[in-house]
């Protein structure tokens, strides 16, 4: 509206019945609305405008806002809270769409190894993605990235998952829309997380933390993803064609 790209407004108060929300914005739009002191908490401001940035809940468990890795699961109601978004929302915003990577572990064999850094230090990443999507058929892709949550760092108020590696699906639209997601692991260093019949294949795709180093500028985590299966076998080049041979002296019978 006008020269603004968003517009919050601060409401003296919450009246009637249907009371008791914080604040609330429009999905994909440019206004959000805040009772009271609301207004001025960050978890909150940045909740809602990730609605404007047309970012649906972070869940777990079937329940849409419990997933605290991520500011869109509701974890902060104080005006100290400074956390930001999931690999899948990330992956939505492409805000770190050079740190983006896709990988269809649907591969027969599919295996590989990939060290991941967080978005708190995604300056500094190198070659190393922040998300990374994996690709499901169906749109209900996994998403897979580091919660890095270094000192100065957006993240340095995560409500849960302290530089661990999430894992979160979606429920539709491959990340690349509005969506709702649900938080499925968060691993330590040497734990794995196991997705059975992955994308319908009947095989099961293993994801695990093989290293988290915080020590390190950037920080890293080395992660591994396989299904544990052989690779499929290159096809057979194809049969060459009958070579007829040359003619050899003036008989034609000796062709």
């Amino acid at each position: 509206p006008g020269p603004y790209d968003y517009v919050l407004f601060s409401l003296e108060d919450c009246y009637g019945p249907d009371c008791g929300w914080a604040a609330y914005a429009y999905i994909n739009s440019w206004d959000s609305y805040y009772v009271a002191e609301y207004y001025g908490y960050p978890g909150v401001l940045l909740h809602e405008l990730g609605h404007n940035f047309n970012l649906a809940h972070s869940g777990l468990n079937g329940a849409q806002y419990a997933d605290h890795t991520c500011t869109m699961g509701n974890p902060h109601f104080s005006d100290d809270g400074f956390q930001c978004f999931n690999p899948a929302k990330n992956f939505q915003l492409n805000w770190y769409d050079d740190a983006e990577i896709t990988e269809d572990p649907r591969t027969q064999g599919y295996t590989n190894t990939l060290t991941l850094v967080g978005i708190d230090e995604y300056p500094d990443r190198g070659d190393s993605p922040v998300t990374v999507r994996l690709e499901t058929g169906g749109g209900a892709d996994y998403f897979v990235g580091f919660n890095r949550a270094s000192a100065t760092g957006p993240n340095r108020m995560n409500d849960e998952g302290d530089n661990q590696v999430t894992i979160v699906q979606v429920n539709g639209g491959s990340g690349e829309s509005y969506s709702q997601s649900f938080l499925k692991a968060k691993l330590s260093s040497g734990q794995s997380y196991a997705i059975t019949n992955y994308a319908g294949t009947g095989k099961t795709v293993t994801i695990t933390a093989l290293s988290i180093d915080t020590t390190t500028t950037p920080g890293t985590a080395v992660v591994y993803i396989s299904d544990g299966l052989v690779p499929a076998p290159p096809s057979p080049p194809p049969t060459p064609a009958p070579v007829t041979p040359a003619c050899e002296g003036s008989d034609p019978d000796t062709c």
